[in-house]
This record gives C-alpha cells, sequence and structure tokens, in this order.
C-alpha cells in the first residue's frame, strides 16, 4: 500500500479508448500533451487508441504521471496493464492500482 493521494485513475481501457477520470486538475496539460481531450463530464478525459501497442504507450505515460489504474471485474484497466505488460510485453515497470473499499474511499496499491 501506499500512501499517496489519488491524483487520477483510468476507469476503462478495454476497448479502443482510454477514460481517465481526473480528481487533481493540474493533470489537465500532461493529459492532452498526451492527447487526451475533456468530455462533457468535466472530470473525464478520453483518448481513442489503435492497438495495443499504442494502448501501452498511453498507458505508460500515465503510469510516469502516476495515474492509477483500476482494479475490478473482467477486463478491468489493472488486468489490461499486466496483459500488456506480462503477456505482450508491451510495457514494463510498476503501476498504481487503486481497489475501491467503499463509497469514497480507496487503496492505493503498486503492482
Amino acid at each position: 500500500m501506499t500512501n499517496e493521494t489519488l491524483k487520477a485513475y483510468v476507469e476503462k481501457a478495454d476497448t479502443d479508448a482510454v477514460r481517465v477520470r481526473v480528481m487533481d486538475p493540474n493533470l489537465d496539460p500532461a493529459l492532452r500533451a498526451i492527447g487526451f481531450s475533456q468530455t462533457a463530464e468535466h472530470d473525464v478525459y478520453i483518448l481513442g487508441v489503435l492497438d495495443d501497442k499504442q494502448k501501452a504507450q498511453v498507458f505508460d505515460a500515465l503510469r510516469l504521471l502516476e495515474v492509477a489504474f483500476s482494479a475490478g471485474k473482467e477486463w478491468c484497466p489493472a488486468e489490461v496493464f499486466e496483459y500488456l505488460r506480462d503477456d505482450q510485453r508491451l510495457l514494463s515497470g510498476r503501476f498504481l492500482r487503486v481497489a475501491w473499499t467503499g463509497p469514497g474511499q480507496y487503496r492505493l496499491t503498486s503492482v
């Protein structure tokens, strides 16, 4: 477990787009530099990806920004990260996983 505050997390990445929910608005310029666009939900950013290689590049950039990857069921973003890292070898290194323990409560771990 880490003592870090959740700045943002990838909430969906199982298709051809990556969705990031942001708690820290200071991340806006960095997300835009990667190619993300803000949606009508002002705390949600989205970026379309063409393939797993591009998704891995986006994930690596997000990891470096200390954006967490949501844990959950069936191809949650954390599982997609592990698949791209461990099975496809398109990524390396540790990342932050966020698991929700209750409304507004979470646990961050580095995996």
